[in-house]
């Protein structure tokens, strides 16, 4: 489970790399247009935003918005 915050930071970020809205944690990244260009541009501002840096295979293996909210989560500095 993560928090409200990560999640929301999670969701505003994905929404602002693909310019997509609405985005639900359900929803396929790949199918939104995940690429590696947008991996990378996610992957700095998670970084600018939560100080974690997850390594760029997760983003890769990161299927659902859910699964990046997991992964972010996961890789936040305690």
């Amino acid at each position: 489970m993560t928090d409200g915050e990560t999640e929301n930071g999670v969701l505003e970020i994905v929404r602002e790399v693909l310019d997509a809205d609405p985005v639900r944690l359900e929803d396929d990244l790949f199918d939104l247009g995940f690429s590696s260009l947008a991996i990378v541009r996610t992957a700095a501002r998670v970084r600018d935003r939560f100080g974690a840096e997850p390594a760029l295979s997760e983003y890769f293996e990161a299927v659902t918005v859910a699964d990046l909210v997991a992964v972010v989560a996961a890789a936040r500095p305690r």
